[in-house]
């Protein structure tokens, strides 16, 4: 059986590793490239020979689940069990080190999903499992990070990291109210309404970068109670996100722009950047009676051949299909 190294970041950093690639400064959590020669910093772990995951530093929406991730893959011994709220239990492959001084990650079966435990409280909703887009022209779930169902309550850190890792979030963050729109649904979902009857599914799917027309999105449907919906839907105060800031990622803002109508209320936005990353995100949300779907495309170099924009509302209709047949 053919055995790769995961680099464990890869399938949900792909958005951050466009700044490097355009020219932009990583911020804490953010994989980087090291230069031949030059040396590592003192908080970074090694996860592969070209990656590296700066940790301990920053602040704002995010940071939380990037310093859970480096914990994670700097512990040298195996992850916690997989919790009872999965369907079924496996051991968790053990880290395996290099010969290569502070070289460390998981070695994996080809295909194996990342070992970081579900950390939800009941056993995963295969009704909701099957909302989730599989395949979007070339793009597939991906096999590091594939579908899954977090049901709340939850630890908020280790349930924003196992869904961070399929979801990904903007560098940027405002006011806290700003986070709906930064961080995505489902941070809102864990930090206000962390409570029994509310499901988070997500997932991510990634045609290769080093294919013709790369493509990587996440996709999240939650569903709960008709006051957290209407919350994660609703778009007023977005005006108040105009003056973003990251931690070495610049400043930004949250611009609406038209998509054709979806659901029951549906809604678009860039995250604007600065210096070389003029856009961090494009989001679509689409609320219905009965769940608040989003979908986003990170940043991500090269650029898919279609624009972001243009593939975004073909994504959320085609992710607005899935879901309503499956949950309707």
């Amino acid at each position: 059986m053919k055995l790769t190294r995961c680099a464990v970041v890869v399938s949900a950093a792909l958005c951050l590793l466009a700044v490097a690639a355009c020219g932009g400064k990583p911020r804490a959590g953010m994989p980087v490239t090291p230069t031949p020669g030059s040396p590592v910093p003192a908080d970074a772990v090694i996860v592969d020979k070209d990656q590296v995951l700066t940790c301990g530093e920053g602040e704002g929406e995010g940071q939380g689940s990037a310093q859970a991730l480096c914990d994670a893959i700097a512990a040298r011994t195996s992850p916690e069990p997989v919790s009872a709220g999965q369907d079924e239990e496996r051991p968790d492959p053990a880290p395996t080190e290099s010969e290569e001084p502070g070289l460390m990650g998981w070695a994996l079966e080809e295909g194996e999903p990342i070992p970081v435990p579900n950390p939800g409280t009941g056993g995963a909703n295969p009704r909701l499992l099957s909302a989730l887009l599989t395949d979007f022209g070339p793009a597939r779930e991906s096999d590091a990070a594939p579908g899954a169902v977090v049901g709340l309550p939850a630890p908020v850190d280790a349930a924003s990291l196992f869904i961070g890792l399929r979801v990904m979030s903007s560098p940027l963050h405002g006011p806290s109210l700003c986070g709906k729109w930064t961080a995505g649904t489902y941070m809102t979902a864990l930090r206000d309404f962390d409570q029994r009857g509310v499901w988070i599914a997500a997932t991510q799917l990634i045609h290769p970068p080093d294919t013709r027309d790369p493509l990587v999105f996440g996709e999240s449907v939650i569903t709960g109670p008709a006051e957290m919906l209407d919350h994660l839907a609703d778009t007023s105060g977005a005006e108040s996100c105009r003056k973003l800031k990251g931690d070495r990622a610049g400043t930004g803002a949250v611009e609406p722009f038209a998509v054709p109508p979806l659901g029951t209320k549906s809604f678009a936005f860039r995250i604007t950047g600065s210096r070389k990353v003029p856009v961090w995100q494009w989001v679509e949300v689409v609320r219905t009676p009965r769940y608040v779907l989003e979908v986003r495309i990170p940043n991500h170099w090269p650029r898919p051949r279609t624009d972001p924009a243009v593939l975004l509302p073909r994504i959320a209709a085609a992710a607005y299909a899935r879901a309503e047949a499956a949950l309707t």
